[in-house]
């Protein structure tokens, strides 16, 4: 009985190795085969970009936009804080009003910032109770991986507060109103500037 159940599995099997062997020995293969796009609905992503009128190419020649050119950030968290450690620059209020604000500092600062947040810090005497903006140059790193940082050797980021050396990972904090409730309204994310000099948020 077991020979029997096992035989189609058996064959089965070996069909799928077959074809895997076939097609990586085919000479025609080709890279470019449409069947390997993911992407085909990929301007589809750009309708819930952020700060489409804020950030544009007219403010950042550089920036990869869809194809209208309304510019925007698709790579955002709502209500989470994707923190970092390494070079964190605190911005208040008034040069940061809104998130866009916090966008933009870390656009124009691409060779040190891959990542931004808006949010409270919970900090009065600095923010007078509104959401301010930290620049990272790292992401929050996750929860079994700890780096320790050799200041002597290493350059370019702000002197590190003791409670951040070594940044032990963890999850993800969220956004949180001065009072500790939610803040749905918090929001943090990525951007990158690529060897041609093309910075993607």
């Amino acid at each position: 009985m077991h020979f029997i159940t096992l035989t189609p599995l058996l064959l089965l099997s070996g069909a799928l190795t077959a074809a895997v062997v076939e097609r990586n020995g085919d000479h025609d293969y080709n890279d470019m085969d449409d069947s390997f796009n993911i992407f085909k609905d990929s301007n589809s992503r750009w309708e819930g970009a952020i700060c489409k009128s804020e950030i544009t190419t007219k403010q950042f020649p550089t920036l990869t936009t869809p194809p209208n050119f309304r510019g925007g950030c698709v790579r955002y968290f709502q209500g989470i804080d994707m923190t970092g450690v390494v070079t964190e620059v605190d911005i208040f209020f008034p040069t940061v009003k809104t998130a866009c604000d916090c966008i933009s500092l870390c656009l124009s600062a691409p060779t040190t910032c891959t990542n931004w947040v808006f949010k409270h810090t919970n900090n009065p005497a600095k923010d007078s109770g509104r959401r301010s903006c930290t620049l990272y140059s790292s992401p929050n790193l996750p929860t079994d991986v700890t780096l320790g940082y050799n200041l002597t050797d290493s350059i370019g980021f702000q002197l590190l507060q003791a409670m951040n050396n070594p940044q032990a990972g963890g999850g993800a904090p969220t956004t949180v109103l001065d009072n500790g409730n939610p803040d749905p309204f918090g929001v943090s994310g990525f951007l990158t500037q690529d060897v041609n000099g093309k910075l993607y948020c």
